[in-house]
């Protein structure tokens, strides 16, 4: 429809539960944006019950999801995706019609650097179980608050941790031991994504580094890193949310988008 606002697809990321979008969602609709944020798949069941059915899910079966309703769209959307959903965006926008892409502290792609410090303490003791692969990960509080929201308010932050779901195994092994993934799930073709894409991370963020977002951005032709100073992983609500959303404006008005 011309003239209208281009519809914004929400891609969440590690251990979301689908309220985790409400207050960026809520930013986009004041913009005139229509808005769709569905769970992953499988991460709106109970905790116990998502663990069963989720941990040998796959990041295509994520990607998958998303491209079947992209394609039920009158127009094509902007895709936004944070953390793990930073690469599952990706993966969609190179199999389908979009307007931009908007990653915010995206997870590495096959290929991508990943070894920095903080990032293995995140994930070593989940890996460090035999099998994983076939399992799912569970939410730990303690990591949780070290690695993700360590400059957000507690209380606030304890409010999220209850909520989070589980994850698949088999989708972190894709990203973290892409090398042995015979399908290459995690593999980015930049080529493919020709629109304009725009990447927000955190100097604080521990879960996934600065320097992953900056090589994402120079992978793309029309790529634009803009690194937040003394700000953690939470970049979709709390302290994160008011800086975020004056980039998107930005990006948008410069992109025509």
């Amino acid at each position: 429809m011309s003239g209208q606002k281009a519809p914004i697809v929400l891609v969440a990321g590690t251990y979301c539960y689908p309220e985790v979008w409400d207050d960026m969602k809520a930013e986009f609709e004041v913009r005139g944006h229509t808005v769709y944020a569905p769970p992953l798949r499988h991460h709106d069941l109970p905790l116990l019950e998502g663990a069963l059915a989720m941990k040998d899910t796959s990041l295509l079966d994520y990607r998958d999801d998303f491209i079947e309703l992209i394609r039920t769209l009158e127009q094509p959307p902007i895709i936004v995706g944070w953390s793990m959903g930073g690469l599952i965006a990706q993966l969609i926008a190179q199999e389908v019609e979009h307007a931009g892409l908007m990653l915010l502290s995206p997870a590495p792609a096959a290929g991508m650097f990943a070894m920095y410090p903080t990032m293995l303490a995140t994930f070593q003791h989940h890996f460090a179980r035999w099998g994983f692969w076939r399992k799912p990960l569970m939410p730990e509080w303690e990591t949780f608050r070290w690695s993700t929201c360590q400059l957000q308010d507690e209380e606030k932050m304890r409010d999220a941790f209850v909520q989070l779901k589980a994850e698949s195994g088999k989708a972190y092994f894709e990203m973290a031991l892409w090398f042995l993934d015979k399908k290459r799930a995690s593999k980015v073709y930049p080529e493919r994504i020709k629109s304009p894409v725009l990447v927000v991370s955190g100097t604080q963020d521990r879960i996934v580094r600065t320097p992953i977002g900056r090589a994402t951005a120079d992978r793309y032709a029309q790529g634009k890193f803009v690194e937040l100073y003394n700000m953690d992983h939470m970049l979709v609500t709390g302290t994160g949310l008011p800086r975020v959303m004056p980039e998107f404006d930005r990006w948008v008005d410069d992109r025509g988008l």
